[in-house]
């Protein structure tokens, strides 16, 4: 049992000296950690030296602060139990004493016996509230645990998977509100390096590099006083997530978690045989934009096939492209590369096409697939780059981040020219479309919504109607509407159903299924938590109102 702190407070130091050996002589279990000859002593060591207690003996009539007062007092910063102690049997002080939560109310001359007995009901009492704050506080815990560990596994399944109907976002309501960013951890050249490794071996380091994500994670997080979630990706990859209150310094932060990946980094290279490369994403406040910020990090993390592993590399990373060269690409593709750019930018389709046969026919004589994959991508960089500076808002990662594959998936070198050529003309539509009179992007997103509410919608989606950056699109509708983009798109949604459900005798299923929702129950759920009552009961009402008119 934890010891009984005690608090003896009184002015006539006989009396005080006498409780005093009177609660020492109860036993090891009761620790007096403070005697004083007045309430205001005891009130100015708590507010200045922050004493904590579980028991207050005092005195009710003091000179400078009488009991009744110190008690009331100290009760707006503590928890703790009172026995008072008068010389004066008087019925109203007992009853305001037992009114602000005494336990008891001993007269002078103290009887050690009855107050031996007091003492008992007050040690009873406290290790009850003890074991009851116990028992709270480990409920707690395990909840607290159990939310933790559902929050993984919702951000484990969004990093696998395709962007998901709006409708499914409902998972970030279990998280908590703030700045978000989003890193990803991928060791390099795992293959190469464990050749020769045995299954106990990749055991080993894989506990190694984990065990060194924990501690970082845990060390970084718990300076910042930040929230974090960190786990597996593929074999050797990691992903983590933290989040911090929206009323810090954007820039510190960012310069702060920049230093820790760099940290991370090199402890890997440090105690195991690997390097790592670290994707660094920006900060975003909307956690429906996790899959667009994980799309991200994924383009982010193959720039190490140009630039070489073991770095960190961050966002700001795109918009420096444009002036970068590459040693290993001759002065012909470079020149070539940039008449292809040149063409784009002024939207010469027939001249850009011209280029692109000139840079395919030196891309061909190159012996070296690996020099083919660094030169196809630094053209199609380049395009993305203008493409980013002319949206005026920040990167399209999904456009770099199906530019960056196009060497991958092509099986020929046929199949490949026209793959980069299809995408540059794509990215040149996208171009001529920015460059047209928009309407008001408000009205263009809201009207599609309610144009294609049984479709699949997601943020890029909605985003694309108006040419907006998802990010970007997601702030500026909460800004001008005062809801997010999930609000609207489940209240437009609800609001269409009540009206089938209301006009028509469609089968709930179908109203579900027309409206966006595959999952009936889940459709049923939400139209409760929206209207008060399921579908059928609305449908009923609806009907018995009808027949009543």
């Amino acid at each position: 049992m934890t010891k009984i702190k005690t608090v003896i407070v009184d002015d006539e130091g006989r009396i005080r000296r006498g409780i005093e050996r009177m609660v020492r002589s109860l036993g090891e279990e009761w620790e007096i950690v403070g005697t004083f000859s007045d309430g205001l002593e005891v009130y100015e060591a708590v507010l200045n030296h922050s004493i904590s207690f579980d028991l207050l003996i005092s005195d009710i009539r003091m000179p400078e602060m009488d009991g009744l007062t110190l008690n009331k007092k100290l009760k707006s910063y503590l928890s703790f139990l009172t026995i008072f102690i008068s010389g004066y049997d008087d019925f109203e002080y007992l009853q305001t004493a037992l009114r602000d939560g005494a336990v008891n109310y001993i007269l002078k001359p103290i009887d050690k016996e009855q107050f031996q007995i007091q003492m008992d009901e007050v040690k009873q009492k406290i290790e009850k509230d003890y074991e009851e704050k116990q028992e709270w506080l480990s409920i707690q815990e395990k909840a607290s645990q159990l939310e933790y560990t559902k929050q993984l596994q919702l951000l484990s399944e969004m990093t696998w998977k395709e962007e998901k109907d709006i409708a499914y976002l409902d998972w970030i309501r279990k998280f908590p509100n703030g700045c978000f960013q989003l890193i990803y951890i991928s060791v390099d050249q795992i293959f190469s390096q464990t050749r020769e490794f045995s299954p106990e071996d990749w055991k080993t380091w894989s506990k190694a590099v984990e065990a060194i994500l924990v501690e970082k994670v845990a060390a970084f997080t718990q300076v910042q006083k930040i929230n974090s979630w960190w786990w597996r990706g593929s074999k050797f990859s990691y992903w983590l997530l933290i989040s911090r209150e929206d009323n810090e310094d954007n820039q510190v932060f960012l310069s702060l978690s920049s230093r820790f990946a760099e940290e991370l980094r090199v402890s890997i290279h440090q105690c195991t045989p690997f390097t790592a490369s670290i994707a660094l994403g920006d900060e975003f406040n909307d956690l429906a934009l996790f899959c667009i910020m994980k799309n991200q990090l994924l383009a982010l993390l193959q720039f190490r096939i140009i630039q070489g592993g073991n770095q960190v590399f961050q966002a700001d990373l795109f918009e420096g492209l444009k002036a970068q060269k590459s040693k290993g690409i001759s002065s012909s593709i470079l020149k070539y590369t940039e008449q292809v750019t040149n063409s784009f930018t002024q939207g010469r389709k027939d001249a850009l096409l011209q280029s692109l046969q000139g840079f395919f026919r030196e891309i061909e004589t190159i012996s070296s697939p690996v020099m083919i994959n660094e030169a196809v991508h630094y053209l199609l960089i380049g395009i993305a780059n203008h493409w980013i500076e002319n949206d005026g808002y920040s990167e399209e990662p999904d456009l770099l981040s199906d530019a960056l594959t196009i060497t991958n998936h092509a099986a020929n070198f046929v199949q490949l020219k026209d793959n980069v050529k299809l995408w540059i003309l794509h990215v040149m539509e996208k171009m001529a479309d920015l460059k047209k009179e928009r309407q008001n992007p408000i009205q263009v997103a809201k009207e599609w919504i309610r144009n294609n509410l049984g479709e699949n919608i997601t943020i890029k989606k909605i985003a694309q109607q108006v040419y907006m950056n998802p990010n970007y699109f997601c702030d500026y509708f909460k800004i001008q509407t005062g809801e997010t983009i999930l609000d609207y798109v489940t209240t437009a949604r609800l609001e269409k159903a009540k009206e089938l459900l209301e006009k028509t005798d469609l089968k709930i299923y179908d109203i579900s299924l027309s409206v966006g929702y595959q999952d009936t129950k889940y459709f049923s759920r939400l139209f409760k938590q929206w209207l008060g009552q399921t579908p059928s009961q609305f449908r009923d009402q609806s009907i018995k109102l009808a027949a009543n008119k």
